[in-house]
């Protein structure tokens, strides 16, 4: 089947560590979503529930009369004490650069009091494995964040999660995947294309 993960458009809040923390796209993020998804064929969106993904998703669903699931396993990474704050901020702090790297280079890590680059991998696998166990004619799209799409990659590709800083996602990307689950039941995907805001 075919999956598109859409990263939702820019907040204008580039920098920042923004999970919890919810902006509202800006006009540039609504341009970049609209721009993404004009003429597609997809009958069913799936979304993170943050506002920043969930409005460009519903106004999708609602102008083109697919079905809409909201589903929180696509929430962003929490990023603890380091939330809504810019990470040139936490990096110039004593220590805090040392603490980044860490946090990027292991998937284990966390930010203080937030959640593991695991944890986000598996609730969003969950999510994953229960869209590819309703296999469609149409493609899916998926509209969510810089980090649940990290993680899907990671899952449908076998790719190790701290390599995948090396891709860019920025906001309002979309990747095209081929999708689906082997014999064994295990998730497989492939890259058909990446399409740059």
């Amino acid at each position: 089947m075919r999956i598109d993960l859409l990263r939702h458009g820019t907040t204008g809040r580039d920098g920042y560590l923004d999970g919890r923390t919810d902006p509202p796209l800006s006009d540039a993020g609504w341009d970049q979503f609209r721009r993404q998804t004009q003429g597609g064929i997809w009958r069913r969106v799936v979304s993170s529930p943050r506002a920043r993904a969930r409005a460009a998703a519903e106004d999708y669903a609602r102008r083109t009369g697919c079905a809409l699931d909201i589903d929180a396993d696509w929430s962003e990474l929490d990023f603890g004490r380091w939330e809504g704050r810019k990470r040139s901020d936490i990096a110039a702090e004593p220590g805090g650069a040392a603490l980044l790297d860490a946090f990027h280079a292991d998937p284990a890590a966390s930010a203080p009091d937030g959640e593991s680059w695991a944890d986000l991998q598996q609730r969003v696998a969950r999510a994953l494995d229960r869209i590819l166990a309703r296999p469609e004619p149409a493609p899916v799209l998926v509209v969510a964040h810089g980090g649940a799409i990290r993680a899907a990659l990671s899952h449908l590709l076998g790719w190790p999660l701290h390599q995948l800083w090396s891709l860019r996602i920025h906001p309002g990307t979309r990747i095209m995947l081929a999708a689906g689950q082997g014999g064994d039941g295990a998730p497989w995907g492939e890259i058909v294309e990446i399409i740059q805001p």
